[in-house]
């Protein structure tokens, strides 16, 4: 089977070799020596290669795995010179995941590094990979090829991982259940989050990966660790989700035909900001992703509605949260966000609450 390659610019490499050796040479003085160097989906082996900054990384042993055949030829090709080339294997990194079928002892310390696939709906980048039949082994099946990938490293018992992954795999608290084996296993350390925009610059919209390092951890960590915690953009940006309040405690936003009768409008189903951008809000046809909008929350539908036309100024790292509200302030405009949401034309009032709301997170 061959199911493409990926490449990962040089830049993003280094930021993962940065991170690694700050938290496991700089402040741990633990010796790259003593661990194995494992990228499962090595692709062209971008990872496997000596960092330009940092040129004189010995692992004990580094092994490049991956599906596809094409991509291992060119990955070979790429180490012909290397005195201690990484060992190169082709499999499908999903399916009988023990050590011993990756050439690693069950003695050794292990790094888990790269840019596993994936495809959720939503995904552009690596979407070669989608509707594709890609085997995996049952207690690693999810909806998202990447998910299982995460999975897989726990089946591993990786010590360290430091990888590129969505963010939504960890803000959103069902992929974040979804995921609970792995995080009942694994502490975040250090991440960074980028734009999709760096892998596909002409698309039409863009969604924040985040470059994660996790430590095998015992106590592992709950979405509350998360809530709480201090995420950092490339752009310099830092934001933590209790920062702020969310949509989702006040409405529905998803088909809710079974517990509302008496709708006054109907609007189409919301997930997070990016579905928002390329969906409708209020619809007149009724249809299977239909929210029936009693009268008590229309003015927050209309809110919906508002926030929609003014997305714009929502940066690319908030893609995959919830829709944001200030529900005092909102109470306080709730006729001007009712009267917005039929007329197209937001007054100043509006402007200015939403420039509150995003803080210096407003983009303009």
């Amino acid at each position: 089977m061959n199911l493409g390659s990926f490449y990962t610019p040089d830049y993003i490499v280094e930021i993962v070799y940065k991170m690694l050796l700050n938290y496991l040479v700089k402040k741990n003085k633990l010796n790259l020596n003593d661990f194995v160097l494992l990228d499962s989906s090595c692709g062209y082996g971008n990872f496997l290669q000596n960092s330009k900054k940092h040129n004189n990384l010995d692992f004990k042993k580094k092994i490049g795995v991956d599906i596809d055949k094409k991509a291992l030829k060119i990955a070979k090709e790429n180490f012909i010179n290397y005195k201690n080339p990484p060992l190169f294997l082709h499999k499908n990194s999903l399916i009988n995941v023990i050590r011993k079928n990756f050439k690693i002892d069950n003695s050794d310390k292990l790094i888990i590094i790269g840019n596993p696939p994936y495809n959720d709906k939503t995904s552009i980048v690596q979407n070669h990979i989608k509707n594709k039949n890609y085997e995996v082994d049952l207690n690693l099946k999810c909806r998202d090829l990447g998910m299982s990938f995460l999975l897989s490293f726990n089946e591993l018992k990786a010590d360290y991982i430091c990888i590129l992954h969505p963010l939504s795999y960890i803000i959103k608290n069902a992929n974040f259940k979804i995921l609970k084996k792995f995080f009942s296993n694994y502490k975040l350390i250090d991440s960074i989050i980028i734009s999709s925009q760096i892998f596909c610059p002409y698309s039409l919209g863009f969604f924040p990966i985040i470059i994660a390092l996790y430590e095998k951890n015992e106590k592992g960590i709950n979405y509350d660790f998360i809530k709480n915690y201090n995420f950092k953009t490339i752009d310099n940006k830092i934001f933590c989700l209790n920062d702020f309040d969310f949509i989702s405690k006040y409405i529905d936003k998803y088909p809710n035909k079974n517990r509302v009768s008496d709708k006054v409008a109907m609007f189409y189903t919301m997930r997070d900001i990016n579905a928002l951008r390329r969906s409708k809000t209020f619809i007149k046809k009724d249809c299977a992703n239909a929210v029936y909008v009693p009268k008590s929350k229309y003015s927050l539908y209309c809110y919906v509605d508002v926030f929609k036309q003014n997305i714009k100024t929502v940066p690319y790292y908030f893609g995959n949260c919830d829709i944001m509200i200030d529900y005092n302030k909102f109470k306080i405009l709730e006729k001007d966000f009712i009267k917005a949401s039929k007329s197209k034309i937001l007054n100043s009032k509006i402007l200015d609450y939403f420039e509150n709301l995003l803080g210096e997170h407003y983009a303009n």
